[in-house]
């Protein structure tokens, strides 16, 4: 809203905008706008009345007579490039974007007001990544359908369609990985290995660490014989840096397939140092009794059955076996997946494996309080703070959902250090600045901004 006096105003309607810029300021709006309406209609040309009036009307919501505010304006005083402005910021308001645009674009390259030219700028900037965000949000979505319809495919056994997934996905976009992934095991279980093994390989060639892509070339050397191979295969992925519980699960499991019961010892342990997860612990101890580690693993299966309820498996039947063998000295192993209860079926075993790896994919996400640790490290990598900008941002952390799954922490970072600095210590940043010096796309911004907006700012949003 412009403030100050009205030059050359009709004596009448002078005071009645007078009187509408003091109830504005009390913030009784209601009121402010029906003495502005009388002042319009008293003096129905003047710019400064109709100009006010309008962005009254907008901060009601009232967006159609505000429009129709600013194009009488827009029209009689071409040179009176702020209704260009006001148009743009109501159609934002309103959602339309490209009407947005379109007005935004003619303002600032009309006018040299400065008072609207750095807003004007931002909101335009905002427009245009948001644009390109929903541009490809939608085509993501139409790829993540294709995946999903692939995956289906090839849980269920249909090889060769789910090929046809895969490759389309990939010729729109070759870099989802999951989708080549999905493809290297569609070839591996129609039997040609030498093509699953390649388009692992291809993965690779892009993300080195890719746990999946390395994780199963590892199973496909080993089921092709190719002794050479697999061992520096294993090498590399107990050398891979896991820190999301699903890739620390593909490693374990990975090494399971492959009997690595040395590795299998460190690796259970560790999921279950994080996740507190008893399964992990089944599996440690199995992995103990298959290197006729006996004593450790009873003392493991043991305390199973003291300080958890694992009805699925009959940790008894474990702990009969090592005794068994421990009195015996009768070599032995146990399969990582036996439930200890005879003669089950193949289709019980493989259901109490999805079972499992069910239940242990509730431990996935990590706390609210490390991932909020991460983000403000993030931060300082980036930005030197104050301890006064560390209470700021944390305040701001905690009223984000950072327990969630799959949430791109960098992304996150870069939002709430932006939200922060423009509208909490209040200086000056711009979007695209922020996302370039955390090294994120100005789409991906957009995307996180677009997420937790709300969140962090309330009415301001």
């Amino acid at each position: 809203m412009v403030k100050g006096k009205v030059v050359n105003l009709h004596p009448t309607s002078s005071r009645f905008f007078r009187m509408g810029i003091k109830h504005y300021e009390k913030g009784e709006i209601d009121i402010a706008i029906e003495r502005l309406k009388r002042a319009l209609e008293l003096d129905s040309k003047n710019i400064e009345i109709k100009f006010n009036l309008a962005g009254l009307l907008a901060q009601i919501g009232d967006f159609e007579n505000s429009n129709r505010l600013l194009q009488e304006l827009a029209h009689d005083n071409p040179e009176f490039y702020d209704s260009l402005f006001g148009l743009g910021c109501n159609f934002f308001e309103m959602g339309k974007l490209r009407e947005a645009k379109h007005f935004l674009k003619r303002y600032l390259q009309l006018s040299n007001n400065m008072e609207f030219k750095e807003a004007a700028e931002d909101l335009l900037d905002f427009i245009e990544t948001q644009q390109e965000f929903e541009k490809e949000q939608k085509e993501m979505e139409k790829l993540t359908k294709l995946l999903e319809r692939g995956n289906f495919l090839l849980e269920n056994g249909r090889y060769g369609d789910a090929i046809k997934y895969f490759k389309m996905i990939l010729s729109k976009d070759n870099t989802i990985f999951a989708a080549r992934n999905n493809l290297s095991l569609a070839y591996f279980y129609m039997g040609e290995i030498e093509k699953a093994i390649q388009e692992a390989k291809k993965v690779l060639e892009v993300d080195k660490y890719n746990v999946y892509a390395n994780c199963n070339l590892a199973f496909f050397y080993s089921t092709a014989g190719k002794t050479k191979e697999l061992r520096k295969q294993l090498k590399i992925i107990l050398e891979l840096k896991t820190y999301d519980n699903k890739d620390r699960i593909k490693v374990l499991d990975t090494l399971i397939k492959l009997n690595q019961h040395d590795a299998i010892v460190e690796r259970a342990a560790e999921l279950f140092e994080i996740t507190k997860e008893p399964y992990f612990k089944h599996i440690q101890a199995i992995a103990l009794y298959n290197t006729k580690r006996y004593i450790k693993a009873k003392k493991i299966w043991m305390e199973l059955k003291k300080k958890f309820d694992m009805p699925e498996i009959r940790i008894d039947y474990f702990i009969k076996k090592v005794e068994n063998v421990i009195k015996t000295f009768k070599k032995d192993t146990v399969d990582y997946f036996e439930t200890g209860y005879t003669g089950s079926s193949q289709l019980e075993e493989k259901e109490f494996k999805n079972q499992l790896q069910k239940h242990i994919n509730f431990y996935f996400s990590q706390t609210f309080e490390e991932n909020s640790n991460r983000i403000m490290d993030i931060i300082q990598q980036n930005v030197l703070l104050s301890e006064e900008d560390k209470n700021g941002i944390y305040k701001l952390l905690n009223a984000l959902p950072l327990e969630k799954q799959r949430l791109n922490l960098t992304a996150i970072a870069a939002v709430v250090y932006y939200v922060y600095t423009k509208h909490f210590a209040k200086r000056k940043v711009k979007q695209k600045d922020i996302a370039r010096q955390f090294g994120i796309s100005q789409t991906v911004f957009s995307k996180w901004f677009k997420e937790f907006r709300e969140l962090l700012l309330g009415e301001e949003t």
